[in-house]
């Protein structure tokens, strides 16, 4: 278990850690352990809000730092795989050349632009959310909400056949994963609803419970996606779900949070 957390924290992040051989024993919890690092993201967030907060830093500035922190923290390997996603999915082509658009190593049009408009947006949600500092939070905790349906779509999903970071974890995840990753999700929709009514009273916990809904249709609709357009998952698609899930959810709470008062 020890060796799955550190494969996986050295993987989904850019946090030192010690080496371990990856063999089939050690990988077995890797995937799991994906939260893990949206836990990390969430204090280093929540930490910066905090600090924000009390200095009186300006919104942009606030936000700026707050899109790039998780970004950082995770060595850029989910916007590696949601730049090259993008360059597939919007190419409007067949599932084979979606597929070799997304293996090709080259940055396209469709990526800049969808990188460009995602982190537009999570700033100015962020600028948002420090005007309303009870959903903050909140904010903080879409990385672990995010995470937690990753490894449902990691461990439930079909893998497309040129898929092989996905294949190699798949194939040696343990059959516990499908199971803990509902948990997970569980588990971090319920810690969003606490924050909502801890932070937000009763304006807070339906803001939270709105977000939580919005987090199960859009993974109702990223499962669609990804089934229809490429016939399953691929590494560089669950990239996609956890860069595009975040901005997403944090764009829909601060639309939210111009109803509270």
């Amino acid at each position: 278990m020890l060796s799955s957390l550190i494969i996986a924290l050295s993987m989904y992040s850019a946090i030192p850690m010690p080496q371990v051989e990856w063999k089939e024993d050690n990988m077995r919890w890797s995937l799991g352990f994906l939260p893990v690092v949206g836990i990390i993201c969430t204090a280093f967030v929540g930490g910066w809000s905090a600090l924000a907060l009390y200095l009186g830093a300006s919104p942009f500035f606030f936000a700026a730092v707050a899109v790039l922190l998780p970004i950082v923290i995770a060595g850029g390997f989910h916007m590696d795989g949601f730049l090259d996603a993008a360059d597939g999915i919007f190419s409007r082509r067949d599932r084979e050349t979606r597929l070799k658009i997304m293996k090709d190593p080259h940055c396209g049009p469709f990526a800049v632009l969808c990188c460009g408009g995602l982190l537009l947006c999570e700033a100015g949600a962020w600028c948002q959310l420090l005007q309303k500092p009870a959903l903050l939070p909140l904010g903080c905790l879409l990385y672990i909400v995010s995470r937690s349906f990753t490894v449902i779509a990691g461990s439930r999903l079909p893998y497309t056949p040129t898929s092989t970071l996905g294949v190699l974890f798949a194939d040696r995840a343990a059959k516990g994963v499908r199971i803990l990753g509902i948990v997970e999700a569980a588990a971090a929709l319920a810690l969003l609803l606490g924050a909502g009514f801890l932070f937000g009273g009763m304006a807070g916990l339906i803001i939270a419970a709105v977000t939580g809904l919005a987090a199960v249709l859009f993974f109702l609709w990223y499962r669609h996606l990804v089934i229809g357009q490429f016939g399953g998952v691929t590494g560089d698609l669950l990239g996609f779900y956890v860069e595009l899930s975040q901005g997403v959810l944090l764009l829909i709470l601060a639309v939210c949070s111009l109803f509270l008062e």
